[in-house]
């Protein structure tokens, strides 16, 4: 077949011949389309079937909101291009891959509505120029991201990667998408004699001098089967968007869309969770032991698990040698639900039962060594929600089963009995204050005078931990300092429930909240401070959800009309506001601790900080890990009340990597971490460091001596 060369060569009249050297064989191609969207709208319905075997879950209101996450988190990557080389890498592939798509529906956009029905093309001149530089330019982004991905993928081989064939179909399959594309551009440009304009289309050009000694007949020959087998490729590529490694292009961005919009904000952030109170009396099982026992978006979120490793790149669990790899975890719910809820051969019905999960897919080693540090979740870029079925599998077992470790059965039973989970008696909760009192540092009671701006929620660690007692007094001092009138529960305080709740035992967590609740009611409780962050977050939004379930059951029996704060939170604002100032220089090295429960959970990086950073004398240094990348003490999820028998103790790695700074002082937020930094630090026998919490160092600033 003989082409004339196109021979106008000025920039105005730039344009080509689209499907060039197919002719009437365009009518395959929307037999392609047809058949590549049928086999991928039939895997999509064959996976929303499965997904609905889960219980239901309320996750299609705030469209607007859901929308701009999908923006947020899809189409400009959010969490995924803040993470160094692999991010680079994904971005290049994602940001290449939608610009061609983009490219293609341009072009169809052209060639099937505005010339065959309006007589119009739009692609000539400078805007054809334009569209064909794009297009080469993106996918040449493309490209580079795909080597990058095989490069690491099986050459650098990094531990969070576990290669499967589906990887290596869909890397492959994509390169070959790409250099097919390229190579018929080059073709097409060698058949028509290089005119001076396709300089605009610089990797066509390129390629097609590589094969300019070809006669045309040889050209247009191997232009015409590449061009069928790059259009093959392109069209089995959109019939696997719904399946495999490809499927997670579509299935990601539904589980964006689908997230809990709840973590979106701070104030509930990560929330858990909570079962309605009339469930305990009509329930027949609580938590999870069947896959059919997981919502749908629960199910969802195993398809749309990328098996990045990012989650299991940032858990302390996993990094500290235990059995628990969240990326795992997902996959094997993943796997149970595809062989005990798809259709089983020669079955026509999807099975509505299930395997026994946690004796089967999961191990309780696993689910028991999660922390709760919200590390997956927060690096997770897929929005798969792996916290909140820990917390389903452990209510199943310690509510169904009554299956724990010793120590924390122990720690329920003292919640039960004395309200704290240290077995001390109820009634001397407020005990640690007296010496206090009588050295002139009056705090009253509730009962006493509830006329005070702050009630300061002590929490079972320092009302009973003589180490954490030190935090709460320097507390104290500062407010006293500053004027402001603080009140304490003492024994009409309970647990927070935190423990409780973590750890699965979720009917005692309501009782501890549901008496703390009435307290504070009782008393018209506006303001609460709390010097852990995990009361502090309890408090703010676990109690907050407890209540929204009361008040649309009319189960009103305790009010939530308080704010809560974190200690920091009101220190470094009563420095901001000079009703507090250091004054003692301390020249020392402190390196600042960041609490899970602070940090992740609730956003307060800047306000310990900002203390520190007050206090003349200090210099103060950052871990490698730090912010919203911190390491995690290993006290959270319930682990302060469980003993470490597997793996490196998670609070000795945290501890090595302070002392790698060079600090003299640990800061910490938090009595969980002072406890086991603490420990760290004794364990390790490290003698040229110490933990405080931040209060005791500002009050150490601000004392007369």
């Amino acid at each position: 077949m003989n082409y004339t060369p196109f021979t106008g060569n000025e920039l105005s009249a730039a344009t080509r011949e689209f499907y060039f050297n197919i002719g009437d064989e365009r009518a395959v191609i929307y037999l392609f389309l047809v058949a590549s969207l049928s086999f991928l709208a039939f895997s999509l319905y064959r996976r929303i079937q499965l997904w609905k075997k889960g219980k239901e879950a309320l996750r299609t209101d705030r469209p607007l909101r859901r929308i701009m996450a999908v923006i947020k988190y899809v189409l400009l990557q959010k969490k995924v291009v803040n993470l160094k080389s692999n991010g680079l890498t994904h971005g290049l592939i994602f940001f290449g891959f939608i610009s061609l798509v983009a490219v293609t529906a341009i072009l169809t956009i052209q060639e099937d509505i505005t010339w065959p029905i309006f007589g119009t093309r739009f692609l000539e001149g400078l805007p054809y120029l334009s569209w064909s530089f794009f297009a080469d330019i993106m996918g040449l982004v493309l490209l580079t991201g795909v080597i990058a991905a095989i490069i690491r993928r099986y050459i650098v081989k990094p531990d969070c990667l576990d290669t499967r064939g589906t990887d290596t179909f869909a890397l492959f399959s994509l390169l070959a998408v790409i250099i097919t594309g390229f190579t018929a551009e080059g073709l097409r440009i060698a058949i028509t004699e290089f005119p001076d304009f396709e300089v605009w289309s610089p990797a066509g050009y390129v390629i097609g001098k590589i094969f300019s000694g070809l006669d045309i007949n040889t050209l247009t020959a191997i232009h015409y089967a590449n061009w069928w087998i790059h259009m093959a490729g392109s069209f089995v590529f959109i019939a696997l968007l719904g399946t495999g490694k490809l499927g997670h292009v579509i299935i990601s961005t539904l589980n964006i869309y689908f997230m809990n919009l709840d973590n979106e904000t701070h104030e509930k952030k990560y929330a858990l969770d909570v079962i309605n109170p009339e469930e305990f009396e009509k329930a027949e099982e609580f938590g999870v032991s069947h896959v059919k026992n997981f919502t749908w978006k629960q199910l969802m979120d195993g398809d749309a698990c990328t098996r990045c490793g990012r989650c299991q790149d940032n858990c302390p669990a996993y990094l500290t040698g235990k059995p628990l790899s969240p990326k795992k975890l997902i996959q094997d719910i993943k796997a149970n639900m595809e062989t005990n809820l798809l259709p089983q051969a020669g079955s026509s019905e999807i099975d509505a039962g299930g395997a026994v999960l946690l004796d089967g897919a999961v191990a309780g080693d696993e689910f028991w060594a999660c922390t709760n540090c919200g590390a997956c979740l927060e690096n997770c870029p897929v929005a798969v929600e792996h916290v909140q079925k820990i917390i389903d599998m452990r209510r199943y077992k310690v509510l169904m089963e009554g299956d724990m470790a010793t120590e924390l059965q122990t720690a329920f039973q003292n919640l039960e009995t004395n309200y704290n989970p240290y077995g001390f008696a109820f009634a001397e909760r407020g005990a640690w204050i007296r010496g206090a009192t009588a050295r002139g540092l009056e705090v009253p009671l509730m009962s006493e005078n509830p006329e005070v701006d702050y009630l300061y929620f002590v929490g079972s660690a320092a009302s009973y931990d003589r180490r954490n007692q030190k935090v709460a007094l320097a507390f104290l001092k500062i407010m006293k300092a500053a004027g402001i009138r603080i009140g304490i529960l003492g024994p009409e305080e309970a647990d927070s429930g935190d423990a409780a709740m973590r750890g699965g035992n979720e009917y005692l967590f309501h009782a501890l909240a549901a008496r703390n609740m009435e307290t504070f009611r009782k008393y018209n409780v506006r303001k609460i401070i709390c010097t852990c962050p995990h009361d502090y977050n309890m408090l703010k939004k676990e109690y907050r959800r407890l209540k929204e379930i009361q008040d649309a059951s009319s189960l009103k029996t305790a009010g939530y009309d308080y704010q809560v704060f974190h200690h920091t939170e009101i220190i470094a604002g009563l420095i901001r506001n000079r009703l507090i100032t250091p004054k003692k220089p301390l020249p020392e090295t402190v390196v600042y601790h960041d609490s899970c429960f602070l940090g992740r959970y609730n956003g307060l990086y800047d306000e310990p900080r900002y203390i520190l950073k007050s206090i003349p004398g200090i210099q103060l240094i950052e871990m490698d890990r730090s912010r919203n990348t911190s390491f995690c003490c290993g006290a959270g999820g319930a682990r302060m009340f469980i003993e470490e028998h597997l793996g490196t103790r998670i609070n000795q790695f945290r501890t090595r990597e302070a002392q790698k700074t060079g600090a003299s002082r640990i800061a910490t937020a938090c009595p969980f971490c002072m406890t086991m930094l603490s420990d760290g630090i004794a364990e390790l026998d490290i003698e040229t460091m110490t933990a405080m919490d931040v209060a005791e160092i500002m009050f150490l600033s601000m004392e007369e001596r």
